[in-house]
Order: structure tokens, then C-alpha cells, then sequence
């Protein structure tokens, strides 16, 4: 697919005063410092296409972001309140507190909420039915007459962002008030080439992968890094690679554009990618550009869970060959891991223990006791856990049911564990303290042992955790 032009103003329309909100998607103290990279861009594509934009940014953590209402009463008034809800994880109780603040908003300001996002787009009609939204945005979904001309016009005008690369240079220091210890996010490309049974990240934009201008990007990133003095970037991209010929092409493209403003290897950089896109020798240019993590979901290294229930088609041998390329060109890889499914057996579980010793139990960022499917709203997953009768359902909340009795004794055991040992430690722990960070993987090992030693599984003498 060719890749997809960078945004340009075009005819203004309508000029609305935007409020445009990026919650706290997490209640955790890790994660403090990275920044809505996503948001940051259309808050950037909203002021080009003609509209007063006002970003707050609650997602970055490391000062304290004034509150809503505060914004609203202070600043306003306001035509729309714009929030962004990408990640899935935020599904359920952290969700639900955002619709009692939107809501609430929404009445007591009388203002037109829009959600945004992946997240808005699959939990669209449970944030409708809680009055915290308006409308929702998606490009997958048939648009529906909005009477009110200044909200479609924003709305068209957001909807508009997700085709196409938004430049960031444009940014002034007030739009981007971070220290230099923050991560900012950015964005090279649109959506994913895989088809997860679990995952709605594709939702707002319908499905596909889409490349972005990997020399905008990088421009983005030499901009950013001039304003805050910023060093740690992350690509937000869901998929950064495509296919493997298109990575290996970006890669080079990464290395070339950082190269020519003088930035390759000064910076480091994450990436969310898929193992069958990568090789030894891309891997070796992407750590030439400073990319230091690769997330990748492996989401397990049972075959038959992984096409069976997840969808997935991917090459477990080839899988272990880039994890190994990885710690030769000296990139941490850090794995996504699901666990805990409602069709998992007793002897399943010790098959994967043993399977994630041999892969390293260091390179799964999850306590194996939230190593557990997480069940969103409209995805193939949920329907296949309705049909079978083990889905609980309820507004802001899907869970599943184990089919096995012993699997849900062990894990509501594991679950004990987790809530007398760790519950209590872990609100303290932040990612600004070196000691925390040795504490978070040593409850970790812990964990690890008493899983493994209750299911008779023999472990190597553990190093670390992955924090």
C-alpha cells in the first residue's frame, strides 16, 4: 500500500474552541513521563485545519496537569471537549472512572463530548449509555447526522487526522512543556497487518497497516527534541514494520533521515513490532539508530493457542532466532504474554512455564497473575467467549470464566498470592527510583517461583524480572 501523504491545511471550516484531553489511562506510578504523542499530533492537525485547540495533557504524569473541570472553568467555555482512549488495557475500572468525569463534565458544562481513539471506538456504545460521550470517532464506522455544525466540523476535521501525517514542527515550547526525561511518542505508520482475535486497536480506522513518511516522523522527532531536549522517543505505531521488505526499508530510512541531522545513535527509541517483519540485519540497523526495546506480542508459545484461540501466524522458531539477533545488536526485547485463557489446562500451563523459561522469563513485562486475556467489547474474542457461556458481562467490564474447575482454583490461588504479597507494594513503587525498580522485579521472581514450584515445574536459577 503506498504510503499516505502528509496533512496540509486546507480551507478552514468552521473555527471551534477545542478542549482536547488525553486522561491518565493508567492508575500505576510507572509510565510517569511518557507523553500522548497522539494527541500531541492532533492537537497540531486541529490548529491547521483552523480551530482553536487547547491541549491537556493528563497522561504524562511527571507534573501534576490541572484538572478538567478546572480547564473547562477557567478557560472556557468551550465548543468541544475532545478525548483521546487508544490503549485496551484502560478497559474496565480505569475506564469507568474516566465516564463518571466526562459525564459529569458533559452535565454540569453542557458541553458535546467526542471520544477519540481505539479504545473510544470499541467501548463507544457502553461511554454513550454512561452519557460521558457525544459521539465517537472511526473510520470503520458509518458516520451518523450530527445536527450540530461546529462539532461535525471537528469531528471531520479529527476523523481527517487518521489518513494521513500531521507535521509536529509547527509546535512552539508552550505546546510541549516536558522535561527532558520524558518519552514522547510519534507516529510512522497506521495500524496493523495482523488480525488478533483479542485486539481492537484497528477499530477507529477499520483495519489495515499504512505507512507514514518515515522522514516527517524523524522530523517530528529532531523537532521535539530541540524544544525539550528529550533523548528517549517511542514510536507509537501499532505495527511499525508491515511486512518484512517494508521494514527493513524503514529501518534504513531511520537510520539515513537521523543520520542527516546528525541524531543516529544519540537518541534511544522503542518500537512495537511483530517478530516475522524483523531479521538480523534489520535488527542491526535499527540498533545503528539508537532503538534500544522492541515490544513484541508473543502472546504465547503454544502453537495451538495461538492459531486456535489468538489468531495468530506466528513462526515460534523464528521468533526465538530475532530474540537472540536482538541481544547480539544489544536490544532489549520485552513480550507481551496471555497466559491465563478460559480454555487453559493444568498441563498447558506447565508446557508454557517451561516454554517461557527457555524463552526467558525476563522478557514478559506482566505479573503472571495479570497475564490474563483481557476480553474488549466487539472483538472476535468476545464472541467466541459469549458463545461458549463463560463470558460475565457487565458496563466497563468483560470477564471470562475458567471451563476447568482445577485451572480456576489455581489461578484464584495465584490471584490470593498476588493480592497479600504484591497489592500492597506496588501503588509505592515508581519508575524515578532504582531501588523500586529492583523491588518490582524481585517480586516478579517471587511470583515466578511459587507458580512454578505449585505446578511441579523446574526453573533455572532466576536473574532478574523485567521491570
Amino acid at each position: 500500500m503506498p504510503a499516505l501523504r502528509t496533512l496540509t491545511p486546507t480551507s478552514p471550516s468552521p473555527r471551534a474552541r477545542v478542549l482536547l484531553y488525553a486522561p491518565a489511562l493508567s492508575d500505576l506510578h510507572f509510565k510517569q513521563r511518557h507523553v500522548d504523542g497522539e494527541a500531541l499530533a492532533l492537537h497540531a492537525h486541529l490548529r491547521a485545519a483552523g480551530h482553536h485547540s487547547t491541549l491537556l495533557d493528563a497522561y504524562y504524569r511527571a507534573r501534576r496537569a490541572t484538572a478538567l473541570d478546572d480547564v473547562i472553568t477557567q478557560q472556557g467555555p468551550f465548543d468541544v471537549l475532545l478525548v483521546h482512549l487508544w490503549t485496551s488495557d484502560a478497559y474496565g475500572p480505569r475506564l469507568r472512572s474516566i465516564a463518571d468525569e466526562l459525564a459529569a463534565t458533559r452535565a454540569r458544562h453542557q458541553i458535546p463530548v467526542v471520544g477519540f481513539g481505539p479504545l473510544a471506538t470499541s467501548a463507544a456504545t457502553e461511554l454513550r449509555h454512561h452519557q460521558a460521550v457525544d459521539h465517537t470517532i472511526s473510520l470503520g464506522q458509518q458516520p451518523t447526522a450530527i445536527s450540530n455544525a461546529t462539532v461535525s466540523a471537528v469531528m471531520a476535521d479529527a476523523a481527517a487526522h487518521l489518513t494521513g501525517h500531521t507535521p509536529l514542527t509547527a509546535l512552539t515550547d508552550a505546546d510541549v512543556p516536558y522535561q527532558p526525561d520524558a518519552v514522547v511518542s510519534v507516529s510512522a505508520s497506521r495500524g496493523c497487518r495482523s488480525r488478533c482475535t483479542f485486539c481492537a486497536y484497528n477499530a477507529d480506522i477499520g483495519g489495515g497497516w499504512t505507512r507514514l513518511p518515515m522522514a516527517a516522523a524523524v522530523a517530528d522527532i529532531a523537532h521535539l527534541h530541540h524544544l525539550t531536549g528529550a533523548t528517549r522517543f517511542a514510536f507509537a505505531d501499532t505495527d511499525f514494520g508491515g511486512t518484512r521488505a517494508a521494514c527493513a526499508q524503514r529501518a534504513a530510512e531511520l537510520l539515513d533521515e537521523l543520520h542527516q541531522r546528525g541524531l543516529a545513535g544519540r537518541l534511544r527509541i522503542s518500537l512495537n513490532i511483530r517478530s516475522e517483519t524483523l531479521d538480523p540485519d534489520i535488527l542491526i540497523v535499527l540498533a545503528a539508530a539508537g532503538v534500544d526495546v522492541i515490544l513484541i506480542g508473543a502472546e504465547s508459545l503454544n502453537p495451538d493457542t495461538l492459531h486456535r484461540l489468538y489468531g495468530k501466524r506466528q513462526d515460534l522458531d523464528h521468533l526465538h532466532q530475532v530474540v537472540a539477533a536482538a541481544d547480539t545488536a544489544r536490544i532489549t526485547t520485552v513480550a507481551s504474554y496471555i497466559l491465563w485463557h478460559p480454555w487453559q489446562t493444568l498441563e498447558g500451563l506447565r508446557l508454557e512455564l517451561a516454554a517461557i523459561e527457555r524463552f526467558g522469563r525476563h522478557r514478559i513485562p506482566q505479573f503472571m497473575a495479570r497475564s490474563r486475556l483481557l476480553v474488549i467489547p466487539g472483538t472476535v474474542t468476545e464472541r467466541h467467549i459469549r458463545g461458549a457461556g463463560l463470558l460475565d458481562a457487565a458496563p466497563f467490564r468483560r470477564a471470562f470464566r475458567f471451563a476447568r474447575p482445577d485451572v480456576a482454583g489455581l489461578y484464584d490461588a495465584l490471584a490470593a498470592w498476588f493480592v497479600q504479597n504484591v497489592t500492597p507494594v506496588l501503588p509505592r513503587l515508581s519508575e524515578n527510583r532504582a531501588d523500586d525498580l529492583k523491588a518490582l522485579a524481585e517480586l516478579k521472581i517471587a511470583e515466578w517461583e511459587w507458580l512454578t514450584a505449585t505446578l511441579g515445574v523446574p526453573t533455572a536459577t532466576p536473574t532478574g524480572a523485567a521491570t
